[in-house]
């Protein structure tokens, strides 16, 4: 097995070793077989996004009734589910990942960000042998979770594609996009993952700050 990527407590994180993925405290194994990458899908991991989703439920003004830690599980569950579908072969490393919560409105509407949502991402530089595929590979990432119930929308913008995914069954949304090879750079594909808003005792609270690892 190769070395882990390892990913700690804080809300941004890099690294560039290969092998088993870890986001958020949360394994993903990637095991080599005889030169072989065999996916390791973790069973429980979907059997929680779907418990949460099935038992919050919405409350007054489509506020999710659930606690941002039952949300942020969500989110960063789906997120390392995504990233361990991509093969080995075709990574080079995990640039950045992010894990923190976003209010849900305008400071104007809502000044101690009460409403808030939790955003977990992952930009992952693929080797340059892809570069060509780019958009090939986030749409067969697409593809399996379309192939276990999941609803895709595809936005276009001048040099990129949005492929966003969701499931009735599942407390977060999923949304990969592209970045082709620049100059002097990888090609990448960013995996995000957010959860409902949800009430909280607002931003710079106990609560939020010990989530977001800002204590």
């Amino acid at each position: 097995m190769g070395e882990a990527r390892m990913f700690g407590s804080s809300n941004r994180s890099r690294s560039s070793a290969s092998g088993a993925v870890l986001f958020g405290g949360t394994r993903r194994s990637a095991l080599r077989v005889r030169g072989t990458a065999v996916i390791a899908v973790t069973v429980s991991a979907v059997a929680l996004l779907s418990g949460c989703a099935a038992s919050a439920g919405t409350g007054a003004g489509g506020v999710a009734r659930a606690t941002l830690t039952e949300t942020k599980s969500a989110a960063q569950l789906l997120r390392n589910e995504a990233a361990s579908r991509l093969p080995d072969i075709i990574v080079k490393e995990v640039n950045e990942t992010t894990d923190l919560s976003e209010s849900c409105k305008p400071v104007a509407d809502d000044p101690d960000g009460l409403e808030r949502s939790w955003l977990s991402t992952t930009s992952i530089l693929l080797t340059n042998s892809q570069s060509a595929r780019i958009e090939v590979v986030s749409e067969e990432l697409a593809q399996s979770f379309v192939d276990q119930g999941w609803v895709e929308s595809k936005e276009a913008s001048s040099n990129q594609t949005l492929i966003a995914l969701t499931n009735e069954n599942s407390l977060a949304r999923i949304e990969f996009s592209v970045e082709p090879k620049a100059k002097g750079q990888q090609p990448a594909i960013r995996i995000s993952t957010t959860g409902p808003c949800v009430t909280t005792a607002g931003g710079e609270s106990d609560e939020v700050k010990k989530l977001e690892g800002r204590e």
